[in-house]
């Protein structure tokens, strides 16, 4: 059971019919109970990884599967039952008054014409409560803040009860004390089994909630493994070209800009 890219490669089409490449031959497994973090530079091909796990693009090398199944081989709804994303920009529909628009994650459960029991009310609720957006519920969608309805996104993910969580720099648009509630919310996740894959630009936060950390680069994978042992000074100068120094806060790396070069 787990999410595999094997030897991923992925292009945009560019004028002119010519490719530009933006991943090339990156492989990375999540499995089910784990927070994956993915850094890496603006371009680096972060949110591309996510795009080729939503068959919003097709890779041009290499195979995506979902628990020993070709990625191609689901169904809408099939795909929706076992992934959720949360995007960094999301769209959502105005009109719709939050409760709503969390209950939308209900869908791929219930088929386009389904009508939500006692059991999908009580999903809702759950999603609600542990966002902390309950208390909003009955607001339409169009008058939140940026962070509330990057919270409302969340809760909606939650609710359609996917076995693996994709967040596409989920923390945008949230002040300090929402960003860490949202990531500990991932980790709860992870903790009941989900497999959480999420593209962070805040080195510290990913530090702080990761199991584990893909770092890109040119959109190729550089390093991998356990926080303590990816960031490093060298890397994240070669990576990010800044200069920075590492401190330490129970063993999680802290990392500090230099402005001194």
């Amino acid at each position: 059971m787990s999410v595999e890219l094997r030897g991923v490669s992925a292009a945009y089409p560019q004028a002119g019919g010519a490719l530009r490449p933006v991943l090339a031959g990156v492989s990375l497994r999540l499995a089910p109970g784990e927070v994956v973090g993915v850094l890496g530079p603006n371009g680096a091909g972060k949110s591309t990884l996510l795009r080729l796990l939503t068959r919003r693009l097709t890779p041009t090398a290499g195979s995506v599967t979902v628990d020993g199944r070709a990625l191609a081989s689901y169904g809408r709804f099939q795909l929706a039952r076992a992934l959720a994303l949360v995007e960094q920009a999301p769209v959502v529909p105005a009109g719709f008054l939050v409760r709503e628009v969390v209950a939308m994650g209900r869908t791929p459960h219930l088929g386009l014409f389904g009508t939500p029991g006692r059991a999908d009310e009580a999903v809702v609720e759950a999603a609600l409560a542990a966002t902390d957006t309950a208390r909003f519920a009955e607001r339409r969608v169009e008058t939140l803040s940026g962070g509330e309805l990057q919270r409302v996104v969340f809760a909606r993910a939650l609710a359609q009860r996917p076995r693996y969580l994709l967040l596409d720099e989920p923390t945008n648009h949230l002040d300090l004390r929402y960003q860490v509630e949202l990531l500990t919310y991932a980790r709860a996740q992870a903790a009941a089994g989900v497999g959480v894959l999420v593209v962070l630009h805040d080195l510290n936060l990913a530090a702080r909630s990761c199991d584990r950390l893909v770092v890109l680069a040119g959109g190729r994978k550089v390093a991998e493994g356990a926080p303590a042992e990816v960031l490093s000074e060298g890397l994240l100068r070669e990576v990010y070209g800044a200069a920075v120094r590492l401190l330490h806060d129970d063993g999680v790396p802290v990392v500090v800009p230099r402005f001194d070069g």
